[in-house]
């Protein structure tokens, strides 16, 4: 059974509460989301919307515009303007994305 999206929707304000949405500025160009879930962190692309958590990759196969919770409270994140952000180098991102995609 699918969860609706008023509850993920829901699940997206809590997660911005909880100041959950990151911002990654990579060399003062590149830019990546991170939102951190209850088990880990979690790669988000804002634009196309992308997410590495299991429901993203899972729901992609059945609705291809479906979105996760994760992908949910970057959109809003972006629009409240409502996240953290860091700046950082190409290097250090590349030791973050290993982390994030394992």
């Amino acid at each position: 059974m699918s969860v609706s999206f008023s509850k993920k929707l829901e699940a997206a304000k809590k997660l911005i509460q909880k100041k959950s949405v990151k911002k990654y500025i990579i060399d003062g160009k590149h830019e990546r989301w991170v939102v951190v879930g209850n088990a880990r962190e979690y790669l988000n692309l804002s634009n196309p919307v992308w997410c590495r958590c299991y429901a993203f990759q899972k729901g992609l196969y059945q609705d291809p515009y479906f979105q996760c919770k994760h992908s949910l409270a970057v959109k809003i994140a972006i629009k409240e303007e409502s996240f953290d952000k860091f700046e950082i180098s190409s290097d250090e991102f590349g030791q973050l994305r290993t982390e994030w995609l394992i």
